[in-house]
């Protein structure tokens, strides 16, 4: 059996990739480089996606490939991609699957259906950002499959995710339905949970939670020019009657049992002659399996100028989350039994088996010998927590990069590198590998335990030596960092807080670059709090600070701060939950919930029915602390004296937040002593509020989304520009001010004006990257790196330069056009 560390890519049919679709294929893509689209591109992006599914619905797959976007490993999801030449199909879809998707150039924009074999947060966590994303490509409409309950998720979450230009359907499947197209068929198979009678008494005995206020909030109305905001409301009073809000509990997972249609087999020409058959259309209906009639009136069959048909081979993706689903999964035997060894023909042996089971379940002796039932041909993937790296290459790439320019501040990702591990096993050894091609069957065996690691350090540097300027540019940084560098010490750092961590710093979806927003503030050796929690939050504290450190980082987090209801700044919060309860159980104290009151209907409604979650946090409102800063025992503890906040201007029920933090340690190079007040903006324009909120703060972290020239799209969707986030630091008097949360536009490094690249950053500013770890220390320091960041990303910068180029040459192109009809107008000849 395999397990796997990363992407892995195996075809499992073989064909000619059909040349007719490439024009239909250049349009689409011409349509969808557009991104993001608005709602005209997106209309567009639709009727050439309809218009190629109907084509292709005629014709069978060429090349099908199987995809692992992610291996299950620490605060990696458990994902498959399943993909033709113009069909998509995912497996699962956890936390990250869709900065996994665009890392690895995986398109969306023929995804269609959707396959979850459980209702958890593991396995579904990802659905939201990943339909978003598809809604902005074009795909018009997504078919969700699995057990019940689907479908209520995007009831729960209609506020925060709107799909206005994407359906999502949901329908229930009973063992022996068949989901069936050109491509395959797919059979259900529902396994039951075996439910004790104790557990049903324990869950009678729930005590009755708190009323959740109805959230009603059209989160980006504001965007919408023309849309009212009275036709949301009437759809939110229908949702709210027909909303379930009794208790529910995972009773149920699905299998899939999935067979490719047989392929063609390639067309003769030779026979084709023989038979008098004439070059053109003819030709392509015979290869497609279709009998032709030809001009003299005989009839030529396809059967006899083909070679044979390949039988599609079968595949199939089991997940038993715990013994008490193995009674069913057992009595259903009968189902898997006809692609075990006992099959009647050798093509119905099942050429692989996807496990999300976890791995105590594959360790069980009823598990083991229901994989023992397979061919020796059959190979066996788990996709559980026996995998160990992430498979986020990019992250470690520019990690590589940045740590050139200060280690401390960029230090390198500390998850395990494809370590191989052996593990007891039937017929071989349980490997972990980065590899493996289903092009052709071969047993296990033959694995080179000595392959090339995933991640590559020397490939890494090597690239930067490439850079034209940048050995320059890092010389004049490491020579003025010479006195800085002296006076610090890796011991001395140890001691020093609040350091502040950046998990995510871009804005809207996650990119290879960037996640999104997720702050966390050490502000002792045993306590942190997060700023904002975006979708893989999680997953980027595991890779942060690797395995054994990350479950440490975990149970510090005593408090959460939630800015505002946009899905990039909370889907992480119920991946965290879930996180520390599976680490330390009841042992973990109740976390801290900072956040809008409207926060209380999404995760009621996710407790009733999903998940238990509502022991795990108790919830205190933003708006409470408007006019009284929230101070308790437990925050003091943290070493946070308070907290308060203040409205900003963004969508409804957004705030700026300032924390009153206790400096620990010396800090040589600010002479900072006494109390830190750090200041965080969440999302805003640019905001009095938010100034005397943060008025003489240490430290400013402020949103900076729009480039400068876009100050115009910035104010419609009530960002801030880069330069109007320096200002507003510097009209609160903040001592330093770092810059974050930046358009995935320009996600490397942010553009300044050529003026401002000539002066550089001014001594108080600095630019955060994700996994940037900074102490006050740090903080005079950053202005200097931005010489040295923008040789490292050149071509990035450049390719900035050249649109901002066109936008300046077509807002000239415009106001000519302009000036001249109005000067038609007013002539006298007129």
């Amino acid at each position: 059996m395999y397990t796997v560390t990363g992407l892995v890519k195996s075809n499992v049919a073989r064909s000619i990739v059909p040349k007719r679709w490439n024009s239909i294929n250049k349009k689409l893509h011409k349509v969808l480089s557009k991104m993001p689209l608005d709602p005209k591109h997106i209309a567009e992006a639709q009727k050439q996606r309809l218009k190629l599914k109907q084509k292709v619905s005629k014709v069978s797959p060429g090349i099908v490939n199987l995809q692992v976007l992610g291996c299950g490993a620490p605060g990696t999801p458990a994902s498959v991609y399943l993909f033709t030449d113009q069909t998509r199909y995912l497996f699962n879809c956890g936390e990250g699957t869709q900065r996994l998707a665009y890392e690895h150039k995986t398109k969306l924009s023929c995804l269609e259906n959707i396959f979850m074999t459980r209702t958890n947060w593991e396995r579904i966590g990802g659905l939201p950002g990943i339909c978003l994303t598809m809604q902005d490509v074009g795909v018009p409409a997504v078919s969700l499959h699995g057990p019940p309950g689907l479908d209520e998720l995007f009831k729960a979450m209609r506020r925060f995710v709107i799909l206005k230009d994407m359906k999502v359907e949901a329908s229930e499947y009973a063992t022996g339905d068949v989901y069936e197209d050109h491509v395959m068929t797919l059979q259900y198979i529902v396994i039951n949970r075996e439910t004790s009678e104790l557990k049903a008494a324990e869950s009678d005995e729930e005590p009755a939670q708190e009323e959740a206020p109805v959230d009603d909030t059209d989160y980006y109305a504001y965007e919408r020019k023309k849309e009212t905001a009275q036709q949301p409301q009437q759809d939110s009073a229908k949702n709210i009657r027909t909303m379930d809000w009794t208790k529910r509990e995972e009773s149920s997972v699905m299998a899939y049992i999935c067979k490719l249609k047989p392929r063609h087999g390639q067309l003769s020409l030779e026979k084709c002659v023989e038979q008098g058959v004439p070059p053109g259309p003819l030709l392509g209906q015979l290869k497609n399996g279709n009998d032709v009639t030809l001009p003299d009136g005989r009839v030529v069959k396809s059967v006899d100028v083909r070679a044979p048909d390949d039988p599609g081979p079968v595949f199939m993706f089991i997940d038993i989350p715990c013994r008490e689903y193995l009674k069913d999964f057992l009595a259903k035997g009968d189902l898997f039994a006809k692609y075990q060894q006992q099959a009647t023909e050798e093509a119905d042996q099942a050429i692989f088996v996807i496990h999300f089971s976890p791995l105590d379940v594959m360790h069980c002796e009823e598990y083991r010998q229901f994989m023992d039932q397979f061919s020796a041909s059959t190979r066996h993937i788990a996709l559980n927590e026996v995998n160990s790296f992430s498979g986020y290459i990019a992250a470690h790439r520019i990690q590589y990069h940045l740590n050139q320019l200060d280690e401390q501040i960029f230090p390198l990702l500390r998850e395990e590198n494809n370590e191989y591990e052996v593990l007891p096993a039937t017929d071989s050894d349980l490997v972990r590998s980065s590899s493996l091609s289903y092009m052709h069957i071969r047993p296990p065996k033959g694995i080179d335990r000595t392959q090339e690691a995933l991640i590559n350090p020397a490939e890494y540097l090597s690239e930067l030596e490439l850079l034209p300027d940048f050995k320059e540019a890092l010389g004049e940084l490491k020579h003025q960092l010479v006195q800085h560098n002296k006076r610090r010490t890796a011991s001395v750092r140890a001691q020093q807080y609040p350091r502040m961590i950046f998990l995510g710093t871009g804005s809207s979806i996650p990119n290879k670059t960037r996640n999104v927003s997720a702050i966390l503030i050490l502000t002792s050796n045993q306590s942190s709090i997060l700023l904002d929690c975006g979708e893989g939050t999680v997953g980027q504290i595991w890779r942060f600070f690797g395995k054994s450190h990350a479950e440490t980082v975990l149970r510090s987090i005593k408090a959460v701060y939630i800015s505002h209801l946009h899905a990039d700044h909370h889907l992480g919060l119920i991946g965290l939950l879930q996180a520390r309860n599976k680490l330390f159980g009841n042992s973990c104290e109740r976390l801290t919930l900072l956040a809008p009151e409207q926060i209380s209907y999404w995760l009621r409604l996710y407790d009733c029915r999903f998940e238990a979650i509502h022991k795990d946090y108790r919830l205190v409102k933003n708006a409470d602390l408007l006019e009284n800063s929230f101070k308790d025992e437990k925050l003091l503890e943290m070493g946070i004296k308070e907290i308060a906040t203040c409205r900003v201007r963004h969508c409804p029920h957004s705030f700026g937040v300032a924390l009153k933090v206790v400096s620990a340690g010396t800090h040589p190079e600010t002479n900072i002593e006494g109390d830190v007040k750090i200041t965080y903006s969440g999302d805003t324009m640019p905001c009095e509020s938010l100034i005397a909120l943060g008025r003489d703060s240490t430290v400013l972290i402020h949103e900076a989304t729009m480039e400068d020239e876009l100050a115009a799209e910035a104010r419609i969707k009530m960002h801030s520009t880069l330069s109007q986030a320096i200002d507003q630091g510097r009209k609160m008097n903040a001592r330093y001010t770092l810059l974050t949360h930046f358009s995935q536009r320009y996600a490397k490094i942010p553009r300044l004006r050529p003026e401002q690249q000539q002066s550089g950053l001014g001594t108080d500013l600095g630019i955060a990257f994700d996994n940037m770890e900074v102490t006050l220390d740090d903080l005079p320091t950053l202005c200097k790196f931005y010489p040295a960041l923008k040789a490292m990303f050149i071509s990035h910068f450049e390719e900035m330069e050249q649109k901002a180029i066109k936008r300046g040459n077509k807002k000239l192109r415009l106001e000519s056009v302009k000036n001249s009809t109005i000067g038609s107008a007013c002539s006298p000849t007129r």
